[in-house]
């Protein structure tokens, strides 16, 4: 398994203590299992090392290169601007990620998955081009990333984009995961995996001598972390000064050292408060050994190592009561939690806890429990089926479908043949069913001008007796072609996944799909005596391996891309880079033909559309561009106007074979946003008929049937039975 972590949370020679949770955990990971492992860590760019430039420096003095417990460790430097730098820095991580991902691939080394730490920026970044390269993508969130950043609207956005395009995602915390699902990151693909710690750098030594040696006495205290201000030293200094007799250790380096430093002198504490400095990783030990009391008065934390660390030192805690503390002082043998953030009740939690100590060997008990060892075997079972899915993707190959243009355009016309729902919920599954002559306008339109339509139906349309007959009818006589159209939140079996995300097919485990899938086929066979050759995923929601299970149930032609369209902000596919042109998918039970549903991008509030054309037909990354526009061949919310103007567009480029389509919702008046009342319902009908006929006698084009796509893609006779 080929895995690349990236962060820019991770030690290296000039920072050895930063992001050290994040070697800890992979660190742990390759105690137990076996992987090919790069870390990508990326340093903010700088060009001075000396010392007067304080953070600065150590940017730059980080090596570009070097080799941590036998991982390689790259560290590309990344654009990382004054005040707007965590604005762009995503866009800057992704460029530098893209970047390196590429060099990688010259060696001949391309990663089963990417590993994720921290969502914003990093996460952010990975996401983008895990998405462009179609490798999956693991997150992992870390505290601020979820309990602070989201706070402000524009990365709170970016983030759940992120949580909704990664393949699985873990937080440290249950607290974290919960946040995620308040601000509408789907639940189920949310795995809590704490971190554990190191019980053999982290375990009781002689304490007796590590006082003598520090020149301790009486109670101990210590404040582990960086200098700043939501590490809450300063609450720990003010506290200090109600419990007598105490030494304070302060193990960290950062901004606030001086005013601290002021703070213990103006409150005649700088005899009793030490500031050590940055101490290395393993040294905490000693201090861990050494206090009585871990203190962690943070404003926020995700699953804080250091309060762990502490306890399997035998030393207990007092943290305050924010996010993941609480999870990891769960009883009382791990210390408490002060009621409320404040210098008085963490004073008064620690004066009980210095009264009334839990046996330290009962401390390190508590710290026992948590071992690496459950977070290592989480960790690999979401790898493995990551690098799983890799595998079987890059199996699944797409090539370019051949066809004679030879000047006159071809149209076909696809309706997606639904019940009536509310298009902003899809938490219910409640739904009705139109009228079946509802579509008789439509119909007669069609057959007078010569097309035969292809109607995508649902599952409650093929259980209605009623409505599936009316189609049957229509396919009978040859007047129209019927294919399968899958809502998932109404198709069986019944799932508790809900929302817009699960409203997308693509997002179903596997196994749930493929049942969805069958129900739907059997559905439609029951009503027509045969398998459907033909499909088109609800919402646009297929992915790259849906195709096996669409060919699994006999459908031989697929109509689900939706070319130029980006859906991936709500969970759906990203089809902004590909072409218009069809491509065929051979797969173990046959081969698919698809026919993305034809669109481009047009300069926004112009009709002037670019050429979709910059990829070979088939699976494409996202190609960003922007002040530009999607549109479709439809009458929903499109003018005449605009249709021409993308007709002529994809003529320009030779595009074989247009697709008009439609919602047949958007006949019935009232059943969905683009037909509010019969106006609406006018206006459908007024477009599709004046579209229909300006490409027929105007443009010179014909309409296609679905058995004749099939002859234009090359005949398939010798392709599937």
């Amino acid at each position: 398994m080929r895995i690349l972590v990236f962060t820019t949370l991770f030690p290296n020679a000039a920072a050895p203590t930063h992001g050290v949770f994040v070697e800890n955990r992979l660190r742990a990971y390759l105690e137990k299992y076996d992987a090919d492992i790069r870390v990508v860590a990326p340093v903010p760019w700088f060009p001075f090392s000396q010392g007067v430039f304080g953070r600065y420096a150590v940017f730059a003095r980080a090596p570009e290169q070097e080799v941590r417990d036998g991982v390689p460790v790259y560290h590309p430097r990344y654009a990382l601007a004054p005040k707007i730098g965590m604005r762009r820095a995503p866009y800057s991580l992704a460029a530098t990620l893209r970047r390196t991902l590429e060099e990688f691939r010259d060696d001949g080394w391309t990663p089963d998955l990417i590993d994720a730490h921290y969502l914003y920026p990093d996460g952010v970044a990975a996401a983008s081009v895990a998405r462009e390269s179609n490798t999956p993508l693991a997150l992992t969130a870390r505290g601020s990333d979820v309990s602070h950043i989201p706070d402000f609207s524009e990365p709170r956005a970016r983030i759940l984009n992120a949580v909704v395009e990664a393949d699985a995602v873990i937080t440290v915390a249950d607290a974290l995961k919960s946040r995620l699902v308040e601000l509408g990151a789907p639940a189920d693909k949310i795995t809590t995996l704490r971190n554990g710690v190191d019980l053999e750098t982290f375990r009781p030594l002689d304490r007796e001598r590590i006082r003598r040696v520090m020149d301790l006495s009486g109670p101990v205290v210590a404040s582990v972390g960086h200098l700043i201000e939501r590490k809450g030293h300063h609450l720990v200094i003010d506290a200090l000064a109600d419990i007598p007799d105490a030494t304070l250790l302060i193990a960290g380096d950062g901004e606030e050292r001086r005013a601290l430093n002021a703070q213990a002198k103006r409150l005649g504490l700088s005899d009793r408060v030490r500031f050590l400095g940055a101490v290395p990783h393993e040294a905490l030990s000693d201090i861990y050994n050494a206090a009585d009391a871990l203190v962690l008065a943070s404003s926020r934390e995700g699953w804080p190592n250091v309060l762990l660390e502490a306890m399997a030192c035998g030393a207990p805690c007092v943290a305050t009561n924010v996010w993941g503390n609480a999870e990891v002082i769960s009883s009382p043998a791990a210390g408490a939690l002060a009621p409320e953030r404040s210098a008085g009740a963490i004073a008064g939690a620690v004066k009980g806890l210095l009264a009334a100590p839990p046996r330290r060997n009962a401390v390190r008990a508590h710290a026992e429990a948590h071992s690496w060892n459950e977070t290592v075997y989480g960790m690999h079972g979401i790898f493995s089926e990551l690098a799983g899915k890799a595998k079987r993707g890059r199996r699944i190959a797409s090539t370019p479908i051949r066809t004679n243009f030879n000047g006159q355009p071809k149209l076909i016309v696809t309706v997606d043949t639904e019940e009536i729902f509310d298009w902003s919920d899809f938490s219910t599954g409640a739904f009705s069913l139109a009228a079946p002559d509802d579509i008789d306008g439509f119909q007669s339109l069609c057959e007078q001008m010569g097309a035969r339509p292809l109607y995508f139906m649902t599952y409650p349309l093929l259980k209605s007796p009623n409505v599936a007959c009316y189609y049957w009818a229509k396919a009978d006589r040859g007047l129209a072609d019927c294919g399968l159209h899958m809502h998932p939140w109404v198709t069986p079996p019944d799932e508790a996944l809900t929302g817009e995300y699960y409203s997308y097919q693509k997002n179903y485990p596997a196994t749930v799909r493929r049942e969805k899938k069958h129900a739907l086929a059997d559905a439609y066979k029951s009503v027509f005596g045969r398998r459907a050759s033909a499909h088109r995923a609800g919402r646009y929601g297929v992915a790259r391996d849906s195709y096996p299970m669409l060919a699994e149930i006999g459908v031989r032609y697929d109509f689900s891309p939706s070319a130029g369209f980006d859906f991936s902000s709500t969970g759906g596919g990203d089809f902004t880079g590909y072409s218009n042109f069809p491509y065929r998918i051979v797969t173990p039970d046959g081969a698919v033909d698809v026919s993305p549903v034809t669109g481009a991008r047009a300069i926004r509030h112009t009709q002037r559309f670019l050429s979709q054309e910059t990829a070979p037909p088939g699976f494409a990354a996202p190609r960003r561009r922007p002040f530009t526009e999607p549109a479709r061949l439809t009458p929903e919310g499109t003018s005449l106007d605009t249709l021409m103007a993308l007709t002529r567009r994809l003529i320009a480029d030779k595009t074989p074979v247009l697709t008009f389509t439609l919602h047949s919702t958007s006949l019935t008046k009232g059943a969905n946003p683009y037909a509010p009342d019969a106006a609406g319902v006018d206006r459908i009908l007024t477009v599709t008929r004046d579209y229909l006929s300006w490409f027929q006698n105007t443009v010179g084009g014909s309409f296609i049937s679905l058995d004749e796509l099939g002859a234009l893609y090359n005949d398939r006779k010798d392709i599937a039975a």
